[in-house]
């Protein structure tokens, strides 16, 4: 069969559009945009203009439209505007990736992935070898504008467990700036990769590839706890678990065992001093304390910011209940909940958005658009099941999770991230069976 040229251009910028993890924004942009439209272009040639739109590519369109229709009762405009704008992947991926679901089949879904998988690998050696010429500033002593950033006057009022979170805090930074991406998003395609590994491991015959991938998923794990990404780790073995007990052919007791050994390894990781262990005992010891102009800035740290957040976040809405703020006004509201209601310095630094995929729906678009988003998300997460596909069920399920702590839909690493991976395994027409067993 003859494959045309708009046929074949799309397929190519599919799989280029799978590497976004090393393409800069701006590469991104043009990728997405040249791709949305030889993919209109390909369909309304093969189907003669005739568009036919079914309820999935409804209900995922839903919450952007109700970001738009909260447009209509924001204040601000043009803050709505830039929001929808910087989002707007929500829609542009979703659409031709339904128009062309025939293209995907399941050869070239896998294909997507190996290449995702490989530019995560990518990213994170070019990470490591960056480190490696660069370890005398990551580990050197700390500097005088640390020491002054972090409201001391002198190194000998730092105990050691604080120094290693000051460090810990320069890593992170050091890692985000050479990167361009920030470490939570980062951890959230790790885990992915890492989970598609898995599947590999049970599918290879042979040894040597078995081999490879076992030490490639180990250099991704150690690299995830090195940059202490702490919910996508979590997400990894919350949705690992519950993707076994589903989809896989095991015994009860079996089951018990894979669980007993992740909660024991999990209890071990956090006993000894590590960069996982320094940030989950930093959310222990905060509780839900909040910050307030009183706290010193030593006190900071990301889990009383959040409270702080969260805070707000849930005031906004019980003022605002049935319709929310409106989408352009979300974050000025926000800031002046911070500055009346807690007037911390930190929340003078820079804007903070709610942390909360859930949250963000709820306070822009009150209890309708959050529903309509619960709707959605319930939907997309039946079907990963009435379909027995547990890749699918794992990428949601580990998305919901890291939409608890992040409002991954708002920035571009985790809005393609979900639009692309979504929009692939949704409207994914194979019929070839998803199973952990080699066929």
């Amino acid at each position: 069969m003859k494959v045309s040229f708009l046929h074949r251009t799309f397929l190519c910028l599919t799989f280029l559009l799978a590497v976004f993890p090393v393409l800069t924004f701006l590469m991104r942009s043009i990728i997405t945009i040249v791709w949305c439209v030889f993919g209109i272009l390909f369909y309304l040639k093969e189907n003669k203009l005739n568009v036919k739109l079914n309820k999935e590519i409804w209900l995922v369109l839903i919450p952007y439209l109700m970001l738009i229709v909260s447009l209509f009762y924001s204040n601000n405009i043009n803050n709505g505007v830039n929001t929808l704008v910087k989002i707007l992947s929500f829609i542009v991926i979703p659409i031709p990736l339904f128009l062309n679901r025939n293209i995907i089949n399941y050869k070239n879904l896998y294909r997507i992935f190996y290449l995702f998988s490989l530019s995560v690998i990518v990213l994170v050696i070019y990470q490591i070898t960056v480190i490696f010429f660069n370890l005398d500033y990551l580990l050197q002593d700390l500097s005088p504008l640390e020491i002054k950033i972090n409201g001391y006057t002198s190194v000998n009022e730092i105990t050691q467990e604080t120094i290693s979170k000051i460090k810990l805090r320069r890593f992170r930074k050091f890692i985000v700036k050479i990167s361009n991406t920030h470490t939570t998003y980062q951890g959230l395609w790790i885990s992915f990769t890492i989970f598609m590994f898995c599947v590999s491991i049970f599918n290879r015959k042979k040894i040597t590839e078995k081999v490879i991938l076992i030490f490639l998923g180990l250099l991704l794990l150690g690299w995830l706890y090195l940059i202490s990404s702490r919910m996508p780790l979590l997400a990894l073995l919350v949705s690992g678990i519950l993707t076994t007990i589903f989809f896989a052919n095991f015994t009860k007791k079996q089951i018990i065992s894979f669980v007993l050994v992740i909660c024991a390894f999990s209890c071990i990781t956090i006993s000894f001093k590590n960069p996982i262990s320094i940030r989950v005992k930093d959310y222990f010891n905060t509780g839900l304390q909040v910050l307030d102009k009183e706290s010193k800035v030593h006190e900071f740290n990301s889990s009383n910011v959040r409270n702080g957040i969260y805070y707000c976040s849930i005031k906004l809405i019980q003022d605002n209940f049935i319709w929310g703020v409106g989408v352009g006004d979300i974050q000025e509201e926000l800031n002046s909940c911070y500055s009346n209601e807690l007037s911390s310095e930190i929340y003078k630094w820079r804007d903070y958005n709610t942390h909360n995929q859930y949250l963000f729906f709820f306070v822009s678009t009150g209890l309708v658009g959050f529903i309509m988003f619960l709707l959605f998300l319930f939907y997309i997460i039946r079907k990963s099941c009435y379909d027995r596909n547990f890749i699918y069920f794992y990428f949601i399920v580990s998305v919901c999770f890291m939409f608890l702590t992040e409002s991954i839909l708002e920035r571009s690493d985790g809005i393609i991230f979900f639009s692309f991976f979504n929009s692939l395994l949704l409207f994914n027409i194979s019929k070839r069976k998803y199973t952990y067993d080699h066929n």
